[in-house]
């Protein structure tokens, strides 16, 4: 399990680049925008909408960023140490360090700019896809699936009264299978949609996460 929780963070991880920008709100009384009455409650802007043009660009800035955050990590092997260790060294290990996150903070610009996506596209979309992604990813990891298939062929091969007596646990394990297969929370959080979009491009996104997972564990092929 902890393996499983490490591989969802480094999906948030690489998924999106930090949120450092707000969009500005329109001035009070400019042209196309009306200023809610006294006492009335602002319109919350609905979630980000997702399209085919702008995924396919965002898996292609994912795969740009593999080599983009394995190239940090290796500048970053052994900072830690050398900090804590507060010699000279460690001083220039600290600067050459910063260096490294100011390049990889240069090429994820980079990148966005070649996939001609802004920072708030890669955000938006990466908040959809980590919610489907590490659903799908987590269901194929836990093997529900294949649990599901097992349980009922053992199932089956019980008496009729025997067969009773598992239903509960058949059906349970059912339940599970189809919240993983339908993404009901991702629906209901995202829209249809939204959801139906990503899963378009699921063995890309899920390929791009796991080859993510390799460089941030140090097994990349």
């Amino acid at each position: 399990m902890r393996k499983v929780l490490w591989g969802l963070w480094v999906l948030v991880a690489f998924s999106a680049c930090k949120k450092t920008e707000e969009v500005p709100r329109p001035a009070a009384g400019a042209v196309g925008e009306q200023t809610p009455g006294a006492g009335e409650p602002a319109l919350e802007a609905g979630p980000y909408t997702v399209t085919k043009e702008k995924l396919d660009a965002y898996v292609g800035y994912q795969r740009r960023m593999l080599d983009v955050y394995g190239t940090l990590l290796k500048g970053l092997q052994g900072l830690g140490a050398l900090v804590d260790a507060g010699t000279p060294e460690a001083m220039a290990a600290a600067r050459e360090g910063l260096k490294a996150v100011e390049a990889k903070a240069k090429a994820e610009a980079e990148a966005r700019r070649e996939a001609n996506l802004s920072e708030a596209d890669v955000n938006g979309i990466a908040e959809v896809v980590t919610a489907v992604i590490s659903q799908r990813q987590l269901g194929r990891t836990l093997q529900y699936e294949e649990e599901l298939k097992k349980l009922e062929a053992l199932q089956a091969k019980l008496p009729p009264e025997q067969q009773q007596g598992m239903e509960a646990q058949v059906a349970s394990m059912r339940a599970q299978v189809e919240a993983f297969q339908m993404l009901a929370d991702a629906r209901r959080d995202y829209g249809d949609a939204n959801v139906d979009v990503v899963l378009t491009r699921e063995e890309d996104l899920i390929q791009n996460y796991q080859e993510m997972l390799r460089v941030f564990t140090g097994t990349r092929r």
